[in-house]
């Protein structure tokens, strides 16, 4: 039984501290995974189709939306195949801060291979993505 409380305090501390890396970020991290999709990705993307990327309800992205538009960083285009349908574009202003947040990503998770050594790092990137696949299936 320590050996899972252990482990919870680990994951727990982890998702802290890895969090706590993007506290600068003048939106939610979860709006910034959104600005992510829609600049680093090719593709038009709908809400529906940003909803599955991520996981999460059309509800919630849906909300994402609205504050990203408010703040200036998204607009909505209309599709021309369904005009119910509106693609989710940046702006200007959310490819230099999609820019900002990749570089500093980069430089945080370099510092971390430098502290765990390159083949450690693949190790726990590896780990984590085998981790992810059995978050999913708990998940259903």
């Amino acid at each position: 039984m320590e050996r899972y409380m252990n482990a919870n305090i680990v994951f727990s501390k982890f998702s802290r501290d890895y969090m706590e890396l993007k506290k600068d970020l003048p939106i939610r991290p979860s709006e910034m995974a959104v600005v992510n999709i829609i600049t680093k990705r090719d593709g038009d993307f709908t809400p529906l189709a940003i909803a599955e990327l991520l996981g999460v309800s059309k509800p919630m992205i849906a909300a994402h939306i609205a504050v990203l538009e408010k703040k200036g960083y998204i607009y909505k285009e209309s599709s021309m195949l369904d005009k119910r349908s509106f693609y989710v574009r940046p702006t200007d202003k959310a490819k230099a801060l999609a820019d900002e947040f990749e570089a500093s990503q980069t430089e945080n998770l370099k510092k971390i291979e430098m502290g765990l050594g390159e083949e450690s790092f693949a190790e726990l990137i590896r780990l984590l993505e085998k981790t992810q696949t059995v978050l999913d299936e708990m998940k259903g």
